[in-house]
């Protein structure tokens, strides 16, 4: 044994890693939740108000449209304005018809003006939208487009992190990325001057929406 493993071996003989190696594996399985901050408690109509209100607070913009309004008519102003592609999630897409031709699921790129996501919930703690990547699901779309929307149910507005996580891991196989955004790209590296769109979108919209069934899986 060299010295170096000889070292190693005291220093886990003396933390007792062999012995703690239970107790840490069998937290990992049971992932017990720690304290859970008041403001990521309360009933469904209660996280989806303080939702809106953390991601306005976090200069998003919030959209309510009425149950069954596709997302076209919701977001009539950004399609009308937006030059070339619309690049969207292969679930929301089914929902252009008419003008299904603009919109495209694809990898976002420089150019494109507009994308349009699917959350897989929203967190009412801090107004943050997770998103999941993974087939028909380009996550280029939160970071290269200047306006990025994602649509969210209000039923997928969750408390906390911790809940998030769970949804997460519910949704079935762990994706490649999970992004978590609040509010649009942002800086104040240069004499705290706070800048929106330095490193992504300068426009966040989020489409809460009440039973729209058509991008959950």
């Amino acid at each position: 044994m060299s010295d170096r493993e000889t070292v190693l071996q005291r220093i886990r003989q003396r933390l007792k890693v062999s012995e703690r190696a239970g107790a840490v594996d069998e937290r990992l399985q049971q992932r017990p939740l720690g304290p859970v901050p008041a403001r990521a408690c309360g009933d469904a109509a209660t996280l989806r108000e303080r939702f809106v209100e953390r991601a306005e607070a976090a200069s998003a913009e919030v959209r309510q449209p009425p149950r069954g309004e596709p997302l076209p008519t919701t977001l009539a102003d950004l399609v009308a304005g937006a030059d070339g592609e619309i690049v969207t999630d292969e679930a929301l897409r089914a929902e252009w018809r008419g003008g299904a031709g603009r919109a495209v699921c694809r990898r976002a790129r420089p150019e494109d003006a507009l994308a349009v996501s699917a959350a897989l919930c929203g967190v009412a703690e801090t107004g943050t939208l997770v998103l999941a990547s993974g087939p028909g699901r380009p996550i280029t779309a939160a970071f290269l487009p200047p306006v990025h929307v994602a649509a969210v149910d209000a039923a997928d507005i969750v408390g906390g992190y911790e809940a998030a996580w769970e949804r997460v891991r519910a949704a079935g196989a762990w994706p490649r990325a999970v992004t978590w955004i609040t509010g649009p790209s942002r800086s104040a590296d240069i004499e705290q001057t706070l800048n929106l769109g330095a490193h992504g979108p300068l426009r966040l919209i989020i489409v809460l929406r009440n039973g729209q069934e058509a991008f959950r899986e």
